[in-house]
Protein backbone atom coordinates (compact mmCIF):
# COMPACT_ATOMS: atom_id res chain seq x y z
CA UNK A 1 0.00 0.00 0.00
CA UNK A 2 2.94 2.54 0.77
CA UNK A 3 4.41 1.39 -2.85
CA UNK A 4 1.50 2.92 -4.11
CA UNK A 5 0.92 6.05 -2.54
CA UNK A 6 4.15 7.58 -3.26
CA UNK A 7 3.71 7.86 -6.87
CA UNK A 8 0.44 9.35 -6.62
CA UNK A 9 1.74 12.02 -4.07
CA UNK A 10 4.29 12.78 -6.63
CA UNK A 11 1.98 12.91 -9.63
CA UNK A 12 -0.35 14.74 -7.30
CA UNK A 13 2.21 17.40 -6.09
CA UNK A 14 3.83 17.71 -9.88
CA UNK A 15 0.01 18.41 -11.06
CA UNK A 16 -0.31 21.51 -8.14
CA UNK A 17 3.12 22.52 -9.26
CA UNK A 18 2.77 22.73 -12.90
CA UNK A 19 -1.31 24.34 -12.62
CA UNK A 20 -1.76 27.89 -14.03
CA UNK A 21 -2.45 29.76 -10.64
CA UNK A 22 -4.09 32.63 -12.13
CA UNK A 23 -6.60 30.57 -13.10
CA UNK A 24 -7.17 28.28 -9.74
CA UNK A 25 -7.39 31.75 -7.86
CA UNK A 26 -10.06 33.20 -9.77
CA UNK A 27 -11.84 30.22 -9.84
CA UNK A 28 -11.65 29.71 -6.43
CA UNK A 29 -12.47 33.16 -5.51
CA UNK A 30 -16.04 33.37 -7.15
CA UNK A 31 -16.31 37.19 -6.97
CA UNK A 32 -13.79 37.91 -9.31
CA UNK A 33 -15.30 35.78 -12.76
CA UNK A 34 -16.53 37.41 -15.56
CA UNK A 35 -19.93 35.53 -14.57
CA UNK A 36 -20.21 37.71 -11.47
CA UNK A 37 -20.48 41.05 -13.48
CA UNK A 38 -22.19 39.53 -16.03
CA UNK A 39 -25.34 38.28 -13.93
CA UNK A 40 -25.64 41.36 -12.52
CA UNK A 41 -29.04 42.88 -13.20
CA UNK A 42 -27.71 46.61 -12.42
CA UNK A 43 -24.16 48.32 -13.24
CA UNK A 44 -23.65 51.94 -12.49
CA UNK A 45 -21.06 54.89 -11.99
CA UNK A 46 -21.69 56.70 -8.99
CA UNK A 47 -20.24 58.93 -6.85
CA UNK A 48 -19.79 58.10 -3.17
CA UNK A 49 -22.73 60.83 -0.71
CA UNK A 50 -22.13 59.36 2.56
CA UNK A 51 -21.43 55.82 4.68
CA UNK A 52 -22.70 55.09 7.82
CA UNK A 53 -21.85 52.30 9.96
CA UNK A 54 -24.25 49.99 10.29
CA UNK A 55 -22.90 47.44 12.94
CA UNK A 56 -19.51 46.51 13.89
CA UNK A 57 -17.69 43.17 15.68
CA UNK A 58 -14.41 41.73 16.30
CA UNK A 59 -14.07 40.28 12.43
CA UNK A 60 -16.14 42.86 10.34
CA UNK A 61 -17.39 45.92 10.14
CA UNK A 62 -21.19 46.17 8.32
CA UNK A 63 -21.54 49.70 6.21
CA UNK A 64 -23.89 51.07 4.20
CA UNK A 65 -23.65 53.92 0.94
CA UNK A 66 -25.72 56.41 -0.14
CA UNK A 67 -24.41 56.73 -4.38
CA UNK A 68 -24.97 59.61 -6.20
CA UNK A 69 -25.76 57.34 -9.66
CA UNK A 70 -24.30 59.32 -12.22
CA UNK A 71 -24.22 56.74 -15.63
CA UNK A 72 -26.65 53.62 -15.62
CA UNK A 73 -24.92 51.30 -18.07
CA UNK A 74 -27.26 48.10 -17.12
CA UNK A 75 -30.65 48.66 -14.99
CA UNK A 76 -34.32 49.45 -15.63
CA UNK A 77 -35.07 52.91 -14.57
CA UNK A 78 -33.56 56.50 -13.98
CA UNK A 79 -32.12 55.81 -10.50
CA UNK A 80 -30.56 58.88 -9.05
CA UNK A 81 -29.59 57.38 -6.20
CA UNK A 82 -28.48 54.09 -4.64
CA UNK A 83 -27.52 52.19 -1.60
CA UNK A 84 -25.30 49.47 -0.84
CA UNK A 85 -24.32 47.85 1.92
CA UNK A 86 -20.66 45.80 2.35
CA UNK A 87 -18.09 44.76 4.52
CA UNK A 88 -15.39 47.11 5.51
CA UNK A 89 -12.36 46.63 7.83
CA UNK A 90 -10.15 49.40 10.00
CA UNK A 91 -7.40 49.80 12.27
CA UNK A 92 -9.68 48.13 14.99
CA UNK A 93 -11.34 45.39 12.79
CA UNK A 94 -8.49 43.85 10.37
CA UNK A 95 -9.46 42.78 6.49
CA UNK A 96 -11.06 39.32 6.18
CA UNK A 97 -9.14 36.68 4.29
CA UNK A 98 -10.77 35.78 0.64
CA UNK A 99 -14.06 37.96 1.22
CA UNK A 100 -14.86 41.45 -0.09
CA UNK A 101 -14.03 44.31 2.02
CA UNK A 102 -14.24 47.90 0.60
CA UNK A 103 -13.38 51.46 2.85
CA UNK A 104 -15.52 53.55 0.81
CA UNK A 105 -15.68 57.26 1.72
CA UNK A 106 -17.15 60.38 0.50
CA UNK A 107 -16.49 61.55 -2.75
CA UNK A 108 -15.20 58.15 -4.24
CA UNK A 109 -15.81 57.11 -7.34
CA UNK A 110 -17.71 53.69 -7.74
CA UNK A 111 -18.44 51.50 -10.83
CA UNK A 112 -20.58 48.80 -9.35
CA UNK A 113 -22.47 45.22 -10.21
CA UNK A 114 -25.36 44.65 -8.01
CA UNK A 115 -28.63 43.20 -7.97
CA UNK A 116 -30.83 46.45 -7.53
CA UNK A 117 -29.96 50.26 -6.63
CA UNK A 118 -31.01 49.55 -3.62
CA UNK A 119 -28.54 46.45 -2.68
CA UNK A 120 -28.64 44.65 0.89
CA UNK A 121 -26.06 42.18 -0.16
CA UNK A 122 -22.81 42.98 -0.74
CA UNK A 123 -22.63 43.74 -4.17
CA UNK A 124 -21.05 41.19 -6.95
CA UNK A 125 -18.44 43.32 -8.10
CA UNK A 126 -17.26 46.83 -6.87
CA UNK A 127 -14.68 49.50 -8.28
CA UNK A 128 -13.26 52.37 -6.41
CA UNK A 129 -10.93 55.00 -7.36
CA UNK A 130 -10.62 58.14 -9.22
CA UNK A 131 -12.20 59.01 -12.67
CA UNK A 132 -8.69 57.79 -14.58
CA UNK A 133 -8.25 54.95 -12.21
CA UNK A 134 -11.94 53.59 -12.88
CA UNK A 135 -11.25 54.20 -16.86
CA UNK A 136 -7.86 51.78 -16.38
CA UNK A 137 -9.85 49.11 -14.96
CA UNK A 138 -12.52 48.82 -16.71
CA UNK A 139 -10.61 48.90 -19.78
CA UNK A 140 -8.14 46.14 -18.20
CA UNK A 141 -11.22 44.41 -17.97
CA UNK A 142 -12.26 44.77 -21.17
CA UNK A 143 -8.98 43.60 -22.66
CA UNK A 144 -8.56 40.83 -20.40
CA UNK A 145 -11.72 39.61 -21.61
CA UNK A 146 -11.47 39.75 -25.29
CA UNK A 147 -7.97 37.85 -25.08
CA UNK A 148 -9.85 35.11 -23.39
CA UNK A 149 -9.34 31.14 -24.44
CA UNK A 150 -12.72 28.89 -24.92
CA UNK A 151 -10.73 27.48 -21.48
CA UNK A 152 -10.71 31.03 -19.93
CA UNK A 153 -13.87 31.50 -20.89
CA UNK A 154 -15.35 28.07 -19.39
CA UNK A 155 -13.15 29.12 -15.93
CA UNK A 156 -15.32 32.46 -16.20
CA UNK A 157 -18.41 30.67 -16.41
CA UNK A 158 -19.47 32.43 -19.60
CA UNK A 159 -19.85 31.40 -23.35
CA UNK A 160 -19.16 34.05 -26.30
CA UNK A 161 -22.35 35.61 -25.87
CA UNK A 162 -21.98 36.79 -22.79
CA UNK A 163 -18.59 38.14 -23.95
CA UNK A 164 -20.08 40.09 -26.49
CA UNK A 165 -22.41 41.18 -23.91
CA UNK A 166 -19.58 42.55 -21.25
CA UNK A 167 -17.92 44.18 -24.34
CA UNK A 168 -20.49 46.30 -24.74
CA UNK A 169 -20.82 46.94 -21.12
CA UNK A 170 -17.38 47.48 -21.21
CA UNK A 171 -17.43 49.81 -23.91
CA UNK A 172 -19.92 52.25 -22.24
CA UNK A 173 -18.53 52.55 -18.90
CA UNK A 174 -15.36 53.44 -20.69
CA UNK A 175 -17.20 55.96 -23.18
CA UNK A 176 -18.90 57.43 -19.78
CA UNK A 177 -16.07 57.59 -17.81
CA UNK A 178 -13.95 59.37 -21.20
CA UNK A 179 -16.61 62.30 -21.54
CA UNK A 180 -16.91 62.89 -17.68
CA UNK A 181 -15.38 64.84 -15.37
Amino acid sequence: MDRSFVPLALVSVFLLMSTDTSQVTAANMRTFIEAVRRKAAVVYVGSVKEVRLLTRTKFDIKSRALIDVLAVARGAGNAREATVEYSSYDDKTPMLEGGPQYQLRPGVKVVIFANSFASTIPPGYLLQGSRDELLQRVVALRDSLSRMSPDQLRVNEINEEDRRIQLELYEKLSAYLRTSK
